[in-house]
């Protein structure tokens, strides 16, 4: 089970250890984003950290109706116990957790600041 806590803007917050391809891990604070159908946002300073390179490019639709391209790496994310290989988009400035990386969880948000956030796989 993955925990976290639900910040005083009322956003589910979780702590995230993740590696590039070179071995460089970075521990992260990540707000799942349930409007965001990918698996991870992450800024092009992070991406810079972990030395990510590019796999391909992506057009995606933004909250205003316009819409960005933007680069899409490869990573891993320690996930569960387990490193899993990830995609992370590189969109905008905030580290975001998508639905595709909640795919098969349950997740559970007691939506007041200092609310627990948690993060279980689904039998």
């Amino acid at each position: 089970m993955i925990r976290g806590v639900v910040n005083a803007d009322h956003a589910a917050v979780v702590s995230l250890r993740l590696r590039g391809p070179t071995g460089v891990e970075s521990d992260v604070d990540a707000v799942i984003d349930t409007g965001f159908d990918d698996q991870l946002i992450l800024p092009a300073s992070m991406i810079a950290l972990l030395g990510l390179t590019v796999r391909s490019t992506g057009v995606a639709q933004l909250a205003d109706g316009s819409f960005k391209t933007f680069q899409i790496f490869a990573a891993s994310v320690e996930w569960e116990g387990a490193w899993r290989p990830i995609q992370v988009s590189a969109v905008g400035d905030e580290i975001l957790i998508g639905m595709m990386l909640l795919a098969k969880h349950e997740v559970r948000i007691e939506v007041v600041p200092g609310g627990g956030v948690e993060i279980s796989a689904l039998p």
